[in-house]
Parts: structure tokens; sequence; C-alpha cells
């Protein structure tokens, strides 16, 4: 019963059109880098014979991450983020091709670090557009489902992509035809991203464009720091990127030293634990629907922690196989529960600069977790660096444990008091199919308002504030249109009926009055809210596009609206 639900919680998800384009897009792009990563390796390994070479592509490939990662961010949130995804895309395949001519005409490996540098730093908007693009092309019960696809989807890249890099390898004794591979991967990507409904116009003051990159940055910034909750996720996960990159440096040794099956067996271990997350993927939906998130986020951050705890004293490889599948699981869990709550917490308009800031965070932290292992090595020895390094994550685990406790505790105290308010508004019409979580952001915004015959709620040319649903009364709406004589009636309103939504999603002034015409009880809705609920609640803004439509064409026929349907 639960595998079914899962199932149907997944295929809700993809029966989205656009976020079946962007899936495919992440798809083909993800495996088509694994292949380049191994490729590159080996290309340079081969030319100089020399691991510091190596080393300098590694690095020269994750440096634009902790560089531009934030940067990208800014980009993705200060231009069209389906066009930056299509633009980065094309880029990244132009840098492959050059790549591939580089190998062919044996020029100085040097410059195809630098390839490989700007790959990477025109990639940096990618992952940030991506993850603020995701709510917008499902609907807010598949934002959890959508990111475990994803998260999934990433972890057969990274299981499949260098077993496939090295079959090719095989097969080619080329890297030119995984450079090549890559550079068409890149291209399909931007062919099913261009297939992506074009996003609703927004304001230029939305865009930021007014605005410089650096005070851009800063309010990205800012809603981060700003928010415990949200800084506590992002220590889990630089806590699980640091894992990541000590594992780098660790696993090869365990393969060797203590598996005894070669560094070459290092392969498989990892392998494992993009298996363990395409395993878990199929009950993490379970998790981001259970009330209490941190008790998830903490077992599953200490749970991946296993590994280094036995691995020290086993030299079984199906029990280490199993258990870093394990932690692969885990980290699936922490991925998919912290990408979703952060997308239903960061307002849309700033949601990629979080990200990019995420990105370049994350990637740091795997790149000091590498840079901390070598001289531990030295020191402590294979084992004993293995229980340090479980025991870091274990003690970083356990000092946000009681904050992220401490605010489950309080949010569900205050989704207790909102509950009222979020059960009126879900009764009503217009916010059919928004999700709970939206509908108590809304209800934190609503003022209960009481009106006697005769009051304006609204006043037709006023600038447009906020959103207002009738709860019980009756109001008439009246209007002068573009005639500019004596306002007429046009139309009344009753219980569930609501008024506001022309000038705040338009972005123009009020385009009727609305009065009173006996007590009345109203809810006010904070406009900003409003509209953040809107633009991730697709059903509500096909329902708003289709009545925005008719009310201006009885008094603004030559009025051309600018929303558009909603995409499904």
């Amino acid at each position: 019963m639960k595998e079914r639900a899962e199932n149907k919680g997944f295929r809700a998800a993809l029966a989205h059109r656009d976020f079946r384009l962007l899936l495919a897009s992440l798809a083909t792009s993800g495996i088509g880098d694994w292949f380049y990563n191994v490729a590159l390796v080996v290309y340079i390994l081969e030319v100089t014979g020399s691991p510091g070479w190596v080393a300098a592509a590694s690095a020269g490939r994750l440096a634009p991450y902790v560089l531009f990662g934030s940067i990208g961010g800014v980009l993705a949130d200060r231009y069209d983020r389906r066009a930056t995804m299509v633009m980065t895309d094309i880029a990244r395949a132009v840098l492959m091709l050059a790549l591939a001519i580089v190998v062919i005409i044996e020029a100085p490996v040097v410059i195809a670090i630098v390839l490989a540098f700007l790959s990477t730093a025109a990639g940096t908007p990618f992952f940030p557009a991506a993850a603020a693009v995701t709510p917008s092309v499902v609907d807010e019960k598949s934002l959890a489902p959508a990111n475990a696809l994803i998260t999934t989807v990433d972890s057969v890249a990274i299981a499949a992509g260098p077993a496939l890099a090295g079959l090719l390898l095989t097969v080619a004794a080329s890297p030119v035809v995984a450079f090549v591979i890559n550079a068409v991967t890149f291209a399909l990507s931007a062919l099913f991203l261009g297939r992506v409904s074009p996003p609703p116009r927004i304001s230029p003051e939305e865009a930021g464009e007014h605005r410089s990159m650096r005070q851009q940055l800063i309010e990205g910034a800012s809603a981060i720091t700003s928010s415990t909750s949200i800084l506590l996720l992002i220590v889990l996960i630089v806590a699980a990127a640091f894992t990541y990159g000590e594992e780098g440096v660790l696993y090869p040794l365990v393969a060797e030293q203590r598996l005894g099956i070669g560094t070459e067996g290092v392969g498989f271990l990892f392998a494992a634990i993009g298996v363990g997350g395409v395993l878990a993927a199929g009950v993490v939906n379970r998790a981001v629907a259970f009330p209490r998130p941190a008790l998830i986020l903490t077992a599953g951050s200490l749970l991946s922690a296993a590994p280094f705890f036995v691995l020290p004293f086993t030299n079984s490889p199906a029990l280490a196989y199993v258990l870093v599948a394990i932690e692969g699981g885990s980290f699936i869990f922490i991925d998919v529960l912290t990408t979703t709550l952060m997308q239903r917490s960061v307002r849309e308009s700033v949601m990629a600069r979080v990200f990019g800031i995420l990105d370049s965070v994350a990637v740091l932290g795997t790149v000091l977790g590498a840079a901390f292992i070598p001289p531990v090595l030295g020191a402590l020895g294979l084992e004993s660096s293995l229980l340090l390094s479980g025991g870091i994550l274990v003690a970083l685990t356990l000092l946000c444990a009681p904050k992220l406790f401490a605010i489950d505790r309080a949010t569900d105290r205050r989704r207790r008091e909102l509950a009222p308010r979020a059960d009126a508004l879900e009764r009503l019409d217009i916010f059919e199919g928004m999700g709970r979580q939206t509908l108590e952001s809304l209800a934190a915004t609503v003022s209960e308002e009481t009106l006697s015959r005769g009051d304006v709620l609204i006043r037709e040319g006023d600038d447009a504030d906020d959103f207002f649903v009738i709860r019980s009364g009756t109001m008439e709406v009246l209007s002068a249109g573009e005639t500019g004589r004596d306002p007429v009636k046009v139309r009344d309103l009753g219980a569930g009926d609501y008024a506001g939504e022309i000038g705040l999603i338009e972005k123009i002034p009020r385009t009727a009055t609305v009065r009173a015409t006996g007590d009345t009880v109203v809810f006010r809705i904070q406009g900003q809210a409003f509209l953040d609920a809107v633009s991730i609640a697709p059903t509500v803004s096909s329902a708003l596009s289709a009545g925005i439509a008719g009310r201006l064409a009885r008094t603004h026929p030559s009025y051309k609206p600018q929303v558009r349907e909603a995409r499904g």
C-alpha cells in the first residue's frame, strides 16, 4: 500500500510536462558530466603521468563552484531561469568540443585544465536555477516526489556514469569520444529546456535589474542568515559535503588496505553510494511528509556516519558495500528533505541566490574535507582517521539536533494556531489544490476585518496592495472602466468570492471599486504572500488567469492580461 502511494507521488510529479522536460535535461547532462569527469582524469594521467596534474584538474573543476556559485545564483534570479539554463548548456557544449580539439591536436595539458575550469564556471547558474524552477513546474503536493526523482537521477548518474565512461574508454581508447558525447548531452539538455513553457513575465524590480549584483547577493545571504532553520539546514548539507570530501581520500585506502579489493575497487564503493540513493528514493517522500523533520534529519545524518565506525574493524567487501549503500540512502533523505524545506521556506524571488550560496559552501565543504584528511592520515593512520571523520559528523549533528527539535516544536505550535484560518482558506474554491504548507503561510498573514453597509474595501485607481476573500456578507463591484464616466455596477460578491487579484498580478492600479452592501467580514491577505503562493500553485494560477481575463474583458477590454495558463 505504501509502495503504491510512493509511486502515485512520482506519477503525479511526472504528470507535469515541464517537469518531465526538466528531469530529462538533468538526466542527460548529469550522465554526460560523469563521462567527462572520468575521461578528463584518464587523459591528464596518460599525458603527464603525474598525480599533481590530476589534482590540478580536479581543483580546476571544483574551484568555480566555490568562487562563482553565489554569482551563478544571482544570475539565475536576475534573468529568465529557463533561458539561463539553456545558455549554460550551450556554453558547456561548445567548451566540451573545444576540449576534444585540444586532445586531437595534442595541445598543452594546461589548456585542457583551463577549459575544464571555464566549463564549470559556465555551469554555475544551472543548479540554483533548476532548484528555483522546480517548485514552479509542479504543484506543491508533488514537490517532494519531484525532488526525490531529481536526486534519483543524480544518483543513477553517479552510479552509471563512471561505469559507462570506463566501458567507453576501453572500447574507444580515446577520451575524445567521451568529450564529444558530453557535448551532445549538453545540446540535448538545452533542447529539452527550450521546450519548457516560458515563465510568467516579471517586472524589472522583481528581476533586480535596477540593483547591483552585490546588492542582490547580499539579499540572498540575508534570506539565509535571517532564518535559523535555513542556517541549520545548510550546516547539515555542508557537513554531508565535508564527509563526502573525506571519503574521496579515505575509500581508496579502505579498498586497498582493509578490503583487499585493490584501488580499482573504490569505484564499486562509490557506485554503492549511488545505488543506496536510488533505493532510498522510493521511500523518501514519506520522510518529507513526516510532521517532525528534525527527527528524520538527525537520524539520517547519524546513520550516514555508520561506515566510518565499522570499516576500521571489518575486512568484508560485502559488508562495506551495504554500509556505504546505507550511507548513500541517508544522504538522499538529507538532500531531498533539506531541498524541499528550503524551497517551501525561501521567497521565490531570492530562491536561486540561496541555492547558489548553498552550492558554493557545499563544494567548499567537499574541498575542505578532502584537504583535511591527508595530514590526519599521516598523524593517526587509516583506522583512527575513519573514526575521527565519523566523530566529526556525529558531533556536528548532535550540536544541531537540539535547535532543530526546538524549531520543530515551535513550528508544530504555530501550525495548530493557524489551523482554523488555514482550514477556512482550504474550503474556498479559489484555493482548491493549494498545498497545506502554502495555505498555512497565507493564514499567517491573514487579518480579519468587519465592514458595514457602504464601506469601501477597494477604490478604483488606487495602488494594489492586498488580496481579499469574503468570509460572510455581500459586496458590490463598481467600475468606470475605460470610459471615465460614472461607475456602474459590474457584479455582486458573496461568501467565498474574492477581490484584488487583478491589480496585484497585473501590477496595475485597481480596476474597480468594491463596496459592502451589508455587514460583511473579509480576510485581508498580504499581497506579496498571495503572489508567492500563486507562483507555486499551478491550479490556483490557472483559475485566476481565467477569472482575470473575463473580468478585464468587461471593464478594460483593450487591456491585454500578462498572466497565462499554469504549466502542467
